[in-house]
């Protein structure tokens, strides 16, 4: 019964966290337009009324709604739940791998929260948020410094030199091609911060798995003139890279 209980609390937790994560994900490309992370109010996209306390529950909102919002009828992304669900699958793998005091299990999940909505804004707007890259940097850097949990400290710098070296030496090249950027300086970082978790090694495998599903979408889009969200797909990779590194090295 203990179990159960702490189970269905971190799948609470978890879809408290998705919340956020979608909050993020809507506003902070939004704060051009007067629309931070503090006001307004949620509210629905298209006929602006402002969501009720029942409505932003995570899990029962989405169903209290049935998809669609009570005043314009107009449907609900189903990307709000999507998120929930799978932020509250991660933080109830990673509490069940490790203790909830464990401060490394925290440090993950922010980790995690921080690709995960990179990648989706990276999708969605083409741009990057770089206060979140240089939180996976200082994560990186802190957590590998302090505990080696990912990879030695050596290796963790390195991996930010390298990462971000990597992608801005290809876009250089590029340039002295076709004078233009072909990568956005926001890769950049975004791969220095994920190198600085998992150290230099773990660059090349990342970096093939994101151009893989960068590839896949530019396969799947109707739209073939338009830009590849190269910041998803590493984000998605690194994602894929820390669930294989949990699932092999914590028993």
């Amino acid at each position: 019964m203990e179990l159960v209980l702490t189970n269905l609390s971190l799948i609470a937790l978890g879809g408290c966290l998705g919340s956020f994560a979608s909050m993020l994900i809507y506003r902070l490309p939004l704060e051009d337009v007067g629309i931070t992370i503090f006001k307004p109010r949620s509210f629905c996209p298209l006929c602006k009324k402002k969501l009720t306390i029942l409505q932003l529950i995570p899990f029962v909102g989405y169903v209290y709604s049935q998809g669609i919002c009570k005043t314009c009828n107009a449907k609900i992304n189903s990307s709000y739940l999507i998120n929930e669900v799978l932020i509250a699958a991660f933080v109830l793998l990673i509490f069940n791998k490790m203790e909830l005091t464990n401060p490394v299990a925290w440090t993950i999940v922010l980790i995690v929260m921080c690709l995960y909505i990179q990648s989706l804004i990276d999708m969605q707007t083409m741009h990057l948020f770089q206060p979140l890259s240089l939180i996976l940097v200082v994560s990186g850097l802190t957590l590998n410094i302090s505990t080696s949990f990912f990879t030695i400290p050596l290796d963790s710098m390195l991996g930010l030199i390298f990462g971000y070296g990597i992608l801005f030496c290809i876009n250089e090249v590029y340039k002295m091609i076709r004078s233009r950027d072909g990568i956005g300086s926001g890769d950049f970082l975004l791969l220095g911060g994920i190198g600085s978790i998992f150290g230099a090694s773990a660059i090349g495998p990342i970096l093939l798995i994101g151009s893989s599903i960068t590839l896949c979408l530019y396969a799947i889009n109707k739209n073939k003139d338009g830009e590849l969200p190269l910041g998803f797909g590493i984000g998605i990779g690194a994602i894929f890279y820390c669930l294989l590194f949990l699932f092999l090295s914590i028993k």
